[in-house]
Parts: C-alpha cells; sequence; structure tokens
C-alpha cells in the first residue's frame, strides 16, 4: 500500500538535498506526490509548467496554487507557448518544453521529482519497443537518473496507478482532470485505454513481468556502457570529442555502433536516427580518403571527420569570413557569428606585442591567399600550409580570427603572430 512513510526510504538516500522541486501539474499523480512528500517535511518546492494547450490552463494553475497555500508548501509557475506542429507531435514538444523549463529551475543540490507510476514505466517500454528502440530507450525511466544539473527521482514507479488512486481516496484529495487524456488520437491514451487493458485482462501479471524486463534492459544497458568505455578508451585523445579513427575501424559493427551511440550521449546530445549512424560509420569512420573531410548532420549534432580523427560538433553556427572589424583593443570585440568577444587579454595570452602607440586592428578572416612570416622565420608561408601543417580542421580555419595591422597579417589568434 501507498503511504508516505513507504516512500521516506526513497528520500533518505539524498541527505544532501537543497530542495526537490516536484513537477505539479494538478493532476492525480503528481498530487498524490506532493501530498505525501509534505506529510514528510521534505523541501519541496512546487513547479506548476502552463501549456496554454487547453481553455482550462488557467484554471488549473489557479487550482495548483490553491493546493499548495493550503498545504504550504513553496509554489511557482513556468509559462510556455508551444507552437503546435502535426497533431502526432504535440505531447513531445509538450514534454521537451516541460523537463527544460524544468530543468532551468535546478541548482547542482536540487533533485527533480516527478510522479511516474508503474503503469507509466510499462507504457513507455511497450511504446519504445513500437518505436525500434533499444536497451538504452528501453530502461530510460529509472527511478534516479543524474542530470548535467541535479538529479531525477521517480519515487513512485514501484506503485500501480490503481494504489495511487485509493490513496487520493483515503485523503480525499482533489485534482484536475485534463480531458485530454480521453483522445485515442495520442499514442500515449491509446496505449492506456486499449491496449494495456487488453494485455492485463490475458496476463494479470502484465505489469509486473514488464517492470521487470525494464530491470533487464537496465542491467543490459550498464553493461553495454561499461564496454563502450572499454572500446572509446583506446579510441580516446586529449580532447573527449574528438576519436580515432584506426583504433574505431578495430571493432566489430555491432561494437562500434553502442560505442558511438554512448560517445554520443556522453556529450549531452541525441542520438542520431540509424539511417544517419550508418552514414557515420561507412562515410567517416571507415572511409579509404583521409584527404576529405565528410560530415553527417542532424538537428542535435553533427559528425565530421578528418585526417584519420571523428569529430563530434554542435552544429556550427552561419559565419561569413568575407566580414571585417575594426577593433579598438582596448575594448572588448564581440563576433556574434562566432560567439566570441576578442579582448586585451588575447593578445597577452598568445604573446601578441603590439608596435608602441598601437591602438587600432583590423579583425579579418581567411578567405585565401594570407601570407604570414612568422616570429623567427626569414620568409612568408600561406596561411593555408600552416594550417595543413598544424592539422587544424578545413571547417575551422575561416573561423579563426586574423589579426591586422595596416593591411599586414600580424596573427593568427591562438596560434601564430609575425615578426
Amino acid at each position: 500500500m501507498l503511504t508516505a512513510t513507504s516512500l521516506q526510504r526513497v528520500f533518505t538516500q539524498f541527505p544532501d538535498v537543497s530542495r526537490y522541486i516536484v513537477a505539479f501539474s494538478g493532476g492525480l499523480d503528481s498530487t498524490v506526490l506532493l501530498h505525501a512528500m509534505q506529510a514528510l517535511n521534505l523541501p519541496v518546492h512546487a513547479v506548476h509548467i502552463n501549456h496554454h494547450l487547453q481553455q482550462e490552463s488557467d484554471q488549473w494553475q489557479l487550482h495548483c496554487q490553491t493546493i499548495c497555500n493550503a498545504w504550504n508548501v513553496e509554489f511557482s509557475v513556468q509559462h510556455v507557448q508551444i507552437q503546435k506542429p502535426p497533431h502526432k507531435n504535440v505531447e513531445e514538444s509538450a514534454r521537451n518544453a516541460r523537463y527544460k523549463l524544468l530543468h532551468e529551475c535546478m541548482t547542482a543540490k536540487d533533485v527533480l521529482v516527478t510522479a511516474h507510476h508503474q503503469n507509466d514505466l510499462a507504457e513507455t517500454l511497450l511504446l519504445q519497443l513500437l518505436r525500434g528502440a533499444g536497451p538504452a530507450g528501453l530502461a530510460a525511466m529509472a527511478t534516479e537518473q543524474n542530470l548535467i544539473v541535479g538529479k531525477h527521482l521517480r519515487p513512485l514507479l514501484s506503485y500501480r496507478r490503481a494504489e495511487i488512486h485509493e490513496y487520493a481516496q483515503r485523503y480525499r484529495l482533489r485534482w484536475v482532470e485534463d480531458t485530454s487524456n480521453d483522445s485515442l488520437d495520442f499514442d500515449r491514451n491509446y496505449m492506456r485505454k486499449k491496449i494495456m487493458p487488453a494485455l492485463m485482462a490475458r496476463w494479470p501479471a502484465a505489469l509486473q513481468t514488464l517492470t521487470r524486463a525494464v530491470t533487464l534492459q537496465a542491467d543490459a544497458r550498464e553493461c553495454l556502457r561499461e564496454l563502450a568505455s572499454l572500446d572509446l578508451q583506446a579510441a580516446t585523445t586529449e580532447n573527449s570529442q574528438i576519436l580515432k579513427a584506426p583504433a574505431l575501424r578495430q571493432l566489430s559493427p555491432p561494437r562500434l555502433n553502442n560505442a558511438l551511440r554512448i560517445w554520443i550521449q556522453k556529450h549531452a546530445m541525441r542520438v542520431p536516427n540509424k539511417r544517419i549512424l550508418e552514414h557515420i560509420v561507412t562515410d567517416i569512420v571507415r572511409r579509404e580518403d583521409t584527404k576529405t573531410s565528410p560530415l553527417q548532420t542532424w538537428k542535435e549534432g553533427e559528425v565530421r571527420g578528418y585526417r584519420d580523427r571523428i569529430y563530434l560538433m554542435w552544429p556550427l553556427t552561419s559565419h561569413d569570413p568575407s566580414q571585417q572589424y575594426r577593433w579598438k583593443t582596448c575594448q572588448p570585440l564581440r563576433i556574434k557569428s562566432l560567439n566570441r568577444t576578442l579582448s586585451a587579454a588575447d593578445l597577452i595570452r598568445h604573446d601578441i606585442i603590439l608596435p608602441a602607440g598601437t591602438r587600432e586592428l583590423t579583425v579579418r578572416f581567411r578567405c585565401g591567399g594570407e601570407r604570414l612570416k612568422p616570429l623567427g622565420e626569414k620568409h612568408h608561408r600561406s596561411l593555408k600550409n600552416f594550417f595543413q601543417d598544424a592539422g587544424i580542421p578545413p571547417w575551422e580555419r575561416n573561423r579563426i580570427p586574423l589579426l591586422y595591422l595596416d593591411d599586414r597579417l600580424i596573427a593568427v589568434v591562438g596560434y601564430w603572430h609575425g615578426g
């Protein structure tokens, strides 16, 4: 039976928590969770996300505010306007926006708490199977999960929806009902109202069985992560976002795919679909022509190849290398297209010594034909040769600031300066 006392053991594992950020929709599940946590005198902060998707959205917000006032729970509201995509994607868009706002509320000592329960776990497993997910997707809903900042806790995962409803009746709790939960147009609602009742009628222990399957998938995921760590260690460089292609080529196809997935996940990027991952393997990792710099991109990131190195990157911002700036070196210079600021500290850090009285430089970018005579050398050399000798990838070359004094190239910021 679900009681506040039965949940206490979950929270005793986190003695140093500053706040528990409870995602409070006002529905049955989050109302029960908040009530139980308030009864345990935990440092709770309820956050309501108003998506403004239904006519009742503002009424739900007011309901949540009223409940928190009555229970003496700290409360705040976050608003989001969803740009409605095709109907089937509204759920995902709202979920992504909701978690983004919740994560922005957190500090390193906060724990995000959501009211997912055993029925949610079973439904998610089946939906992920239908999407062709592997162990990582099938085990995605864990009781405890590390976030980039803080943790995510789901203390109700071992309880069925019926137990949560019984708790609400026992304490005569009030909650809101989202009428969109009745629409069979949404995949989760269809799974909840059509598929799960049929499964449980035929297999009464389906919830427990599916929960056990999730646990096994979680074990398999951890084994795959450990294997990937070993494989990536052999391919690692000083930069964790750059791998050695020859080491990756030694792996079997399943191990290579696994290593690439884990590598991308470790850098907080969503793994691309199967087709793009296959192109990364065939066109970049296993390519024979190492003189080219192939690219595979997706919404969240991109992978490039250069000289037997594999680069994982966020998508590059648009940048026009023909642009020029007049830089008064006594003031910082903001280069918006690179999200970068140049300052006098850059000159000092890179040992760039300007002639006495110099107050202004011109900042340009490589467009071709530039030449530099480095300090201590007798002759000019082309920047192309400098970049090739230094192994600087082609896509970075026209994004490196070049400093000019009276139309004379005097420095390549971060690399070389003239004599």
